[in-house]
Order: C-alpha cells, then sequence, then structure tokens
C-alpha cells in the first residue's frame, strides 16, 4: 500500500525509505509486495509433528533409543503447540524454555534443546527442509557440575549383603558385573551367556554403539560360569527394582537421580583413586570423549600434588 506524509511518498512495506518522486514510491510498493507474494507461495507450511515424523523415517529409527527420542520430540512440538516448523523462532523455543525451567531440571531442558537442535541439523544435512535452524543460536543453561557419589569398601561389603537376601538371584551377580567392569546397568542385566568367556565379558549395543571387551578375575567368571542362565539370550532376570530396595535396606543415601549408577562412579572412582590411567578408563568405561572421563582425575592419588611444594606459603611456614 502506497502512503504519504509530510516528508514524502513510501510503500507500508518499507515505511523507513521515503520518497520525493510518487512513482518511485510505486515502483518499490509493487516490488516489495510482489516478493512477499512469492515467499508466501513458497513458504513450507509443514507443522513440527510432520518434520518429527520425517526425521524418525528418514534417519531417527536408526538410533538406539529411537522410540524414547520419538515421544520426546512428539511431547516437546505439542507442548510448543505443533506450529508450522519454519515459523518457529528463537524467541518461541526461549520463552517454551523459561516454562519448562519451573518444572525441570536445566540437564533436562538442555537435552531438550539439544533433541530439537539436532532434529532440524539433520533434517537440513538431508534436503528436507531449505529454512534456518531456529535453535542454531541459542546457547544451552550453563550446568553445575553434579556430585559424582560413589560408594566406599564398607558400603560395597554391605550392599553385597543385602543383595544375598533377595530370592531374585541374579541381583547379586548384576552388582557385582557393574563394580567389576564399570558397566552401565542395563549392559549388565541384558547380557546373554556368549558374551561371557575367556575371563572377559563383551558388552555389545552400548551407548556409543561401540562393542567392548573388560577383563575379569578368575573367581568372578567361574561365579558367573556356574550360573543356569535364564535362557540362550539371557543370563539373568530384570532386577532394577530389586536393586532399589536392597539400596534401602543396606542404608545407603544416594544423591537424586542416582540409582544404578552410583555402581559404575564407584568402579571408575576407585580405579583411579588406585592409580589407574585415565585415558585406559575411558576406553574400559565405553566414553567417546576424554573430558567425560576426566570427572574422575580429581581422584588420582598425585592430582596437583605440585600444589604443596608449589604454593607461595611454604617459604613462610619452613620460617
Amino acid at each position: 500500500m502506497l502512503l504519504k506524509n509530510e516528508k514524502g511518498y513510501f510503500s507500508s512495506y518499507a515505511p523507513e525509505r521515503v520518497f520525493a518522486r510518487k512513482r518511485d514510491a510505486v515502483q518499490l510498493d509493487v516490488q516489495l509486495e510482489l516478493e512477499l507474494k512469492r515467499k508466501s507461495i513458497n513458504k513450507d507450511m509443514r507443522r513440527l509433528d510432520e518434520l518429527v515424523t520425517l526425521w524418525y523415517r528418514l534417519h531417527g529409527k536408526s538410533l538406539s533409543d529411537h522410540i524414547r527420542l520419538r515421544k520426546k520430540l512428539y511431547w516437546i512440538s505439542e507442548q510448543l503447540g505443533n506450529p508450522v516448523a519454519s515459523d518457529l523462532t528463537s524467541e518461541d523455543f526461549a520463552r517454551y524454555r523459561e516454562r519448562r525451567s519451573v518444572e525441570v531440571s536445566t540437564t533436562t531442558i538442555n537435552r531438550e534443546h539439544a533433541y530439537l537442535r539436532a532434529m532440524f541439523n539433520e533434517l537440513d544435512r538431508l534436503g528436507v527442509i531449505t529454512f534456518k535452524n531456529p535453535l542454531t543460536k541459542i546457547r544451552q543453561f550453563k550446568e553445575r557440575e553434579k556430585e559424582l557419589r560413589f560408594l566406599d569398601h564398607e558400603e560395597i561389603a554391605r550392599l553385597l549383603e543385602v543383595c544375598k537376601t533377595f530370592s531374585n538371584r541374579s541381583l547379586v551377580y548384576i552388582v557385582k558385573i557393574c563394580l567389576a567392569t564399570g558397566a552401565r546397568w542395563g549392559e549388565a542385566e541384558e547380557l546373554k551367556p556368549s558374551q561371557i568367556k575367556n575371563n572377559k565379558i563383551t558388552f555389545l549395543n552400548t551407548k556409543s554403539t561401540k562393542n567392548r571387551t573388560v577383563p575379569i578375575n578368575q573367581y568372578l567368571f567361574d561365579e558367573l560360569k556356574a550360573i543356569e542362565p535364564i535362557s540362550d539370550s539371557r543370563m539373568f532376570f530384570n532386577s532394577l527394582s530389586t536393586f532399589r530396595k536392597a539400596i534401602d535396606k543396606a542404608y545407603i543415601d544416594l544423591p537424586k537421580g542416582q540409582m544404578t549408577h552410583v555402581l559404575r562412579h564407584t568402579f571408575a572412582s576407585h580405579y583411579v583413586m588406585s592409580g589407574g590411567n585415565i585415558v585406559k578408563l575411558r576406553d574400559v568405561l565405553g566414553h567417546s570423549e576424554i573430558t567425560t572421563t576426566m570427572r574422575y582425575a580429581h581422584l588420582a592419588p598425585d592430582h596437583l600434588e605440585e600444589v604443596l611444594q608449589l604454593n607461595p606459603l611454604n617459604r613462610y611456614l619452613s620460617g
């Protein structure tokens, strides 16, 4: 629409550009209107739910955790109002984060951020979308480093004794495997008999998607080989709920959000405190990045030992 003020003529599409001659303003007005119509015709009108579906079909279903991720992305889309995806803005997601911050932890919000951003990135790589990822410029919240609780030897002994008191005969062996290898609970619980041989346990379908083999001592190997497996495809019964009861019965207090993972932390912490190599620990735990394993570095016997010799107070204490 063409408009006029005391300074001259201008288009309603670009009010900041004022012309003395009417025809110049008319020309710009027509040009901008045509561009707007062209963009409207070519605009991607698919809603966020539809893009989640496409992402899942073209890529997501190949991921190890695909069912949970798909459900989470649909849930996020619902909370955002299932908008036309190309209309989603940084501000829209920022306001969503603000609402979520009242309900969940910063870690959870950052994970949701990462899931949605990764989905848009993958759709862009696949050529499914041509508009920019609306989450690219949003920085994740800074997270406080969590307490890494591990069990001392007295707690380990108490827990193992308590585990033997339950009718679930698999429980104590799953706990022992986690303590001896640093395995995640699911990796140990889902072991097949064929994965335990030659004094080694091979973990398959891991979080990092890479198989890894960890040696175990002769005593534990003999114990595991003496067990009668549930079937050829499963060594143990599901034991997570029984483990929760065992933790309570053993009077072990754990930080919120930590349960079976305390066994993995216990293995890693004692390994480092006994002088274990941090790089080798990364391989045993199956971490893709050494930075994740470095969380345990402060437990090493010689960590920051130079502080004792090199701090400036020593000169004055020695006279």
